[in-house]
């Protein structure tokens, strides 16, 4: 009996001896390993390229381990790399800097070396949110002019607004209450230098403002050129008797537009011509004046004629004295076109002008945005406006009291001072469309317009002379006729030659 519970007793001992330190893993236990159960939850389920994600692991389980003894890894973009190494810790977040949907891999390991994966989804949208863009290329806002605001947004919003305070003032002001997530506005600066300027775009979403962002800038002193508003509408173009004016035809403009109240002067040209020079837009030397956007060379402005009022020395222009508020002559085409380009870029508008190609708006100037000259039609119309007249004053001939013309002989011999002549003004209110100095126009020239009605004419693709508009101080008569058209080469620098520009509404 004694010898018998010794054995029982023997192996027993061995039993537990044999079992100890068994687990689930061991094939030697009672039952086999079971890989775990991988779950995780994402905090929020969708978001923005802002939105830092939580997501919790700590759902899965296993058979015979506790979760805290469970192992975790993520891969965020489920391409088959594990962007975290193996830890204990369930939670983890993480933030996307690309937009779609998202699979997210976890993965759990138990202490048996077992493994499971599960993945989940979620989406990833832009965040919201505005910048304002710097006017003019960075630079200041100037006073009375139209500018650019340009703003630039991520994300998606019902619409965005824009507001205005000044001089760190905490009041905004409004510009406009409805535009598109991110574009451009174009904005009547107020008319008040020397003042601090803020500028902001606000994104709208469900009636509520959801992100802005605002910039500060100057306002600065800028003289915009007198303009006049020239309505849309139809008139014969060509009067029966004027040289390549005596063939007529119905003329439809369907954009109305601004022109010149002037003639532009050698001081406006002057302080055009030293910002473009200081902005590289130029080569300049006491002889001439050189084109040099767009790889162009052409030359502007003879500064080596006699005739010319404009000089340069020292890396500055200047305007002969007395002479600031008489027509700028001896300018090319090309000069002519340079000048609207670069008012255009003062104002912080596109060019209308290519100058490797010198076309207007791709062959389309009605639908430029920045300055530009006349088109031949736009510059008959205005002159004739409203009602056909032969003169830009009306019907009566011309003399010395309206125009600064040939009159027997010449009325003054040279130019005169833009705006000279009240009694010359035509119906809208434009000045020396009738003598002083002959004016370009934007269309390459031809004679014959033929008798077919037309829209929006722009005239030849190419051709060899550029038209010429109004007549001059050495002329009279016929040759001041609204309809009269003359032609030129457009490399032509003469004394009685000048322009005034014109910029679609």
């Amino acid at each position: 009996m004694h010898t018998t519970r010794v054995t029982v007793a023997i192996l027993a001992a061995l039993l537990i001896a044999l079992c100890h330190g068994c687990s689930k893993d061991n094939p030697a236990d009672a039952g086999a390993n079971t890989a775990p159960n991988a779950s995780f939850t994402v905090d929020p389920p969708s978001g923005t390229t802002e939105t830092l994600f939580q997501l919790d692991a700590s759902g899965s389980s296993d058979a015979g381990d506790p979760v805290s003894s469970l192992m975790v890894r993520w891969d965020w973009e489920n391409d088959g790399l594990w962007n975290t190494a193996w830890s204990a810790t369930k939670t983890a977040s993480h933030s996307f800097t690309t937009v779609g949907t998202k699979t997210i891999v976890l993965q759990v390991k138990d202490s048996g070396g077992l493994t499971d994966e599960t993945t989940g989804a979620l989406s990833v949208t832009a965040a919201l949110s505005v910048s304002v863009v710097a006017p003019n290329g960075g630079e200041n806002w100037r006073a009375g002019s139209t500018d650019t605001i340009m703003w630039t947004s991520r994300g998606d919003a019902e619409s965005a607004s824009i507001d205005y305070s000044t001089n760190g003032g905490s009041s905004w002001l409004p510009v406009a209450a409805s535009v598109p997530n991110t574009g451009t506005y174009l904005w009547l600066v107020p008319d008040n230098p020397s003042i601090a300027c803020r500028v902001k775009v606000s994104l709208v979403t469900a009636g509520s403002v959801c992100d802005s962002s605002d910039a500060n800038f100057a306002i600065t002193s800028f003289v915009a050129p007198a303009m006049i508003l020239v309505p849309a509408g139809s008139f014969t173009m060509g009067d029966g008797v004027a040289y390549c004016g005596t063939g007529q035809h119905e003329v439809t403009l369907t954009h109305a537009f601004y022109l010149d109240t002037y003639e532009v002067t050698n001081k406006q040209y002057s302080d055009a011509l030293q910002w473009a020079y200081d902005s590289g837009y130029v080569r300049a030397s006491p002889t001439s004046v050189d084109d040099r956007l767009d790889g162009s060379t052409e030359q502007l402005l003879d500064l080596s004629n006699g005739d010319c009022q404009i000089s340069f020395n020292g890396g500055v222009f200047s305007v002969d004295p007395n002479k600031d508020d008489y027509p700028v002559i001896i300018v090319s085409w090309h000069g002519a076109v340079a000048y609207c380009d670069w008012l255009s870029m003062k104002e912080g508008k596109p060019r209308a002008y290519n100058h490797s190609t010198w076309t207007c708006n791709g062959g389309h100037p009605y639908g430029a945005r920045g300055y530009r000259l006349p088109t031949d039609a736009e510059w008959e119309y205005a002159a004739r406006f409203d009602d056909g007249r032969v003169f830009p004053w009306g019907e009566q001939s011309p003399d010395c009291s309206r125009a600064n013309m040939k009159y027997g002989s010449p009325c003054i011999g040279s130019t005169a001072p833009v705006g000279s002549y009240e009694s010359g003004k035509s119906g809208l209110g434009f000045y020396d469309m009738a003598g002083n100095v002959w004016e370009w126009c934007n269309d390459w020239h031809t004679c014959d317009l033929g008798t077919s009605a037309v829209t929006d004419p722009a005239g030849q693709s190419f051709g060899s002379f550029r038209i010429l508009r109004g007549g001059g101080w050495t002329n009279s008569g016929d040759q001041l006729r609204c309809a009269t058209r003359q032609d030129i080469n457009p490399w032509t620098m003469l004394p009685v030659v000048g322009f005034r520009c014109a910029r679609s509404q």
